[in-house]
């Protein structure tokens, strides 16, 4: 099954400048995603506003299960799982809605964890340091057909992964933190002896 036909894949819209009058009437504020904010763990750690005269279009707005691919250099892909208000994204990134009997969290796993294998060959720029995909391109991926409660496990088994991973990258810091703390404290406690 190919991906373009269990999936709507859009394109995001420019951060293009718009005038505005001085005080902003009929600007429409809209939350806005890139490639940057995006964190390693399955999170989008920020957003901007981006303002808009006319109002955006249902599919240019972020839903729950949607799922982002960076367009440039793709690393990681993130699956939303709550609903984002009034968000939209960058043309720097992808979004693949799922609509068939699919589990967004398997092919996200699936995107992160094959896509940069499957996307080589239609990935262009190869030889230079920034590397570019197409909806189009993703759209021909080949999905496995797997049975639906076997993508249910793969899917949560990969949110639970990402979410480990942040728990222990959060340990080690907090682990550094504290060890900071203690020869701070030792080599304080130094200085007054003498």
């Amino acid at each position: 099954m190919k991906l373009g036909e269990i999936a709507d894949i859009l394109n995001g819209i420019p951060d293009s400048k718009q005038t505005w009058p001085a005080d902003n009437s009929g600007a429409l504020i809209y939350k806005y995603i890139q490639p940057n904010h995006l964190g390693i763990f399955n999170d989008i750690q920020f957003v901007t506003e981006i303002k808009r005269q006319n109002p955006l279009d249902n599919s240019c707005l972020i839903h729950k299960n949607d799922i982002l691919f960076k367009r440039l250099n793709p690393d990681i892909a993130t699956l939303v799982e709550e609903d984002m208000l009034d968000t939209t994204f960058s043309g720097n990134l992808i979004v693949i809605r799922v609509y068939k009997e699919y589990y967004p969290s398997y092919i996200a796993c699936l995107l992160e964890n094959q896509g940069k294998v499957w996307l080589n060959s239609n990935i262009t720029g190869s030889v230079a340091a920034i590397k570019s995909i197409s909806a189009k391109s993703l759209a021909e991926l080949d999905i496995p057909v797997v049975q639906y409660e076997k993508q249910k496990a793969i899917g949560e088994l990969w949110l639970l992964y990402k979410k480990r991973k942040m728990l222990i990258n959060n340990l080690i810091a907090e682990e550094q933190r504290l060890m900071a703390a203690v020869l701070k404290s030792v080599t304080a406690g130094t200085r007054e002896e003498r």
